[in-house]
């Protein structure tokens, strides 16, 4: 009898942990299950499961009984899973530490624990009120992933169906494209979005560093600049949805649920007799509205379940190779870029350029030097995100000197889909602070006060012979 009753205990508090483990990775599942991949889930599920039977083994020789061990495990396993968060607070209030000191902090804290647990908790029922706790913090872990399960299969069940080529024929940018005449020639255009840029009164009140002398750069060089740009929404894939549309289409993320696989804007270009180029970390497109499709070689965690995952956990600080293949990733689509630019071609080019630069991770410094990996999240300090948009600048110049010597005609837009999002105390209009410059083959043009998607409705106009109308925003 004993043994059986013993045998339960050990699988009651085996669940409880597995259950706690579940919970953070289940819970991103179902919030985002009309497009992750359940397989998803089975890569960090199996690390924090793993990691919390060998601290539970550790935990237990220490303290003296598995249901001590298994409670100073489940309190281990939450602060490994919740790593850069609870990082993240700390350095709020003590900004000079760094991982290798919060960690092992934690780590003898928890032993300090584990040993206090023996030596104090000797009797029956201070270890019978351990295993309840673990218990009882279990069975709310696995209430709550029953109940986003539950609201997770019936937003599914809810879903629209796949957005359809009629569907988007009809959109209100393809009807303004369908008088495009396509025997003319047309110039060169190249529309660069750059993920996070924040404008720079916004850049320079959060970070200090002043951008003005790069915007003024461009403007001698014929760009012109709009320094009081919105972008409408602080949501990339609500942003660069209506951008693809060329109209405020979207305003919730639940309705780009359904992708863009044949986008007006490609559509319009396709149309008009343009060999295009497309890249996007966040959307992708029917292949015959493309001629050559750039890929990104890295997922940005807010698309993989798993990278979500390991990136808010003490995983993130095991994972040295993350940083390099970032910096490549990256790289490697800007000097693709530049070889689009210089490629010759028989008729005009169009390219949708969308990186996640100078968004998080921070991999570059304003020298373009590697940042330590325990600074790719940290937005506590503002000298990383500011030397990733100092590099970025640097190469959104080489950029324009390339596009302007071979091709003065061409149209050029640089923007981003909203500002910096993560520095403390930003408000909401910060948020959607925006880079926003175009250049229209050298002609003068005035986009000051204009949000990124009337300043490419006033280039789609100047390029392809459109009419459209400025939008309200």
């Amino acid at each position: 009898m004993d043994r059986s009753a013993g045998l339960l205990k050990s699988g009651l508090l085996v669940a409880a942990l597995i259950s706690v483990c579940a919970y953070p990775v289940l819970f991103l599942y179902f919030r985002n299950i009309k497009e992750a991949v359940f397989r998803q889930v089975f890569g960090p599920l199996l690390v924090f499961t793993a990691v919390a039977l060998a601290a539970w083994l550790v935990f237990g020789t220490l303290s003296g009984t598995m249901a001590k061990g298994a409670f100073t495990a489940l309190i281990f396993v939450l602060v490994f899973m919740n790593y850069s968060l609870i990082e993240g607070g700390l350095r709020r209030i003590v900004p000079d530490w760094r991982w290798w000191r919060i960690a092992p902090t934690f780590l003898f804290l928890l032993v300090s624990l584990a040993l206090a647990l023996r030596v104090f908790v000797t009797g029956r029922e201070g270890d019978d009120n351990l295993f309840k706790i673990t218990v009882v913090i279990g069975s709310a872990c696995l209430a709550l992933t029953l109940f986003n399960a539950a609201n997770g299969i019936y937003s599914l069940g809810q879903a629209p169906p796949v957005e359809s080529r009629t569907e988007t024929a009809d959109s209100r940018g393809a009807k303004e494209s369908l008088s495009i005449n396509t025997t003319m020639t047309r110039p060169n255009f190249y529309y660069f979005i750059f993920d996070e840029f924040a404008r720079q009164d916004v850049l320079k009140k959060y970070t200090g560093y002043d951008n003005t002398p790069f915007l003024k750069g461009l403007e001698g060089q014929g760009f012109k600049v709009s320094y009081s740009s919105d972008s409408g929404s602080d949501n990339t894939r609500i942003s660069v949805g209506n951008l693809l549309h060329f109209s405020y289409k979207y305003k919730s993320i639940s309705e780009t649920n359904r992708g863009i696989r044949r986008p007006p804007l490609l559509e319009v270009f396709k149309k008009a007799g343009y060999r295009t180029y497309a890249t996007s970390p966040y959307y992708q497109f029917d292949a015959d509205l493309l001629d050559v499709a750039l890929r990104s070689l890295t997922v940005p965690a807010s698309l993989s379940i798993e990278k979500a995952v390991k990136a808010g956990s003490f995983f993130a600080y095991l994972n040295r190779g993350e940083s390099e293949a970032v910096r490549e990733d990256r790289l490697g689509l800007l000097k693709r870029a530049g070889s689009i630019i210089e490629e010759p071609a028989k008729s005009s080019k169009f390219l949708f350029f969308h990186i996640l630069f100078p968004h998080e991770p921070f991999v570059f410094d304003q020298n373009g030097d590697p940042v330590a990996d325990e600074n790719m999240h940290n937005w506590a300090d503002p000298r990383y995100y500011m030397g990733q948009v100092i590099f970025l600048s640097q190469k959104i110049n080489e950029l324009t000197t390339m596009i302007l010597e071979r091709d003065p005609q061409a149209v050029v837009l640089y923007q981003s889909d909203h500002g910096a999002r993560f520095f403390t105390h930003l408000t909401p209009e910060e948020r959607r602070a925006c880079l926003n410059c175009v250049y229209l083959g050298g002609e003068d043009v005035e986009i000051e006060g204009l949000g990124p998607l009337n300043t490419l409705r006033l280039a789609l106009n100047y390029a392809l012979g459109l009419k459209l109308d400025t939008l309200k925003e």
